[in-house]
């Protein structure tokens, strides 16, 4: 069973997320990227799953806190948000997250995305 970290400042995203996936992962949920980069940083997540758009501090800042720590960190954060543009998939890849997807809002999907990435 992994364990799985959900960054979304949305609560209906987060309850579609664990919905999806607490039957086969265990799920922790942050409102707001406000420690997330601590969280991850405390290696016990094998996946992040990482919204852009959040108050205070957003998944981009999340990133690059990260990236400027220990980039292979990185390597288990899957960006998954509405905001896709090709220069923000371009940064984030540069910088080493595992993945930019758009979100997906369907159970079924987001479990085949998580699958897939842990695999």
């Amino acid at each position: 069973m992994a364990k799985i970290l959900v960054v979304d400042d949305d609560a209906v995203n987060r309850e579609l997320f664990r919905w999806a996936l607490q039957e086969n992962h265990e799920i922790d949920e942050l409102t707001s990227g406000v420690g997330a980069a601590d969280a991850i940083r405390s290696g016990q997540y094998d996946l992040v799953l990482l919204d852009v758009m959040m108050p205070i501090i957003g998944g981009e800042e999340v990133v690059s806190d990260l990236a400027g720590y220990q980039v292979n960190l990185l390597d288990r954060v899957l960006v998954v948000t509405a905001a896709m543009n090709q220069p923000l998939v371009d940064k984030l890849t540069e910088q080493g997250v595992a993945g930019v997807k758009q979100r997906p809002y369907d159970p079924e999907e987001i479990a085949e995305l998580v699958e897939a990435f842990l695999a």
